[in-house]
């Protein structure tokens, strides 16, 4: 089934029918995994857990943030 392809801000993106969305159980804020084939197909799929690696996940503690970098001062001190 054809559906266009929409401008949104700076990005493009597409509407899935409601056929689609129906019968692969997508909801809004769910990821989709897109993969672009060799011949040059687009293909989108709904992320499965395994998809989605560890911190990412909802109810996963967020990937520990570095914070042990050196302060502006710190830095024009060596140069």
């Amino acid at each position: 089934m054809p559906t266009k392809l929409c401008k949104w801000g700076n990005s493009l993106g597409v509407r899935l029918l409601i056929y689609v969305v129906e019968r692969t159980g997508v909801r809004p804020g769910d990821y989709l995994f897109i993969r672009l084939t060799d011949s040059g197909d687009i293909v989108i799929r709904p992320v499965k857990a395994r998809d989605i690696p560890a911190g990412y996940a909802p109810g996963d503690s967020p990937p520990k943030v570095r914070n042990d970098y050196p302060s502006a001062e710190e830095v024009r001190e060596k140069w």
